[in-house]
């Protein structure tokens, strides 16, 4: 898992959003892919600096 920071991605709540691996800058929520079953759905941050794209999903984060 990513080290991880709060950060306000939009609307009156906030998300945890991991650091980027590469820089260590914060990443930024660009869009939400869809699961089935009743999953969360899986963010998709990106480093504006690097360019690095991570997909992580929220129950990883919760089990660490």
């Amino acid at each position: 898992m990513l080290a991880t920071e709060f950060t306000r991605i939009g609307g009156d709540y906030a998300t945890l959003a991991p650091r980027c691996p590469s820089c260590g800058r914060p990443m930024h929520l660009t869009r939400t892919v869809p699961r089935s079953g009743g999953l969360a759905d899986l963010p998709v941050f990106k480093c504006g600096e690097c360019g690095v794209w991570v997909t992580e999903s929220p129950d990883e984060r919760r089990s660490a």
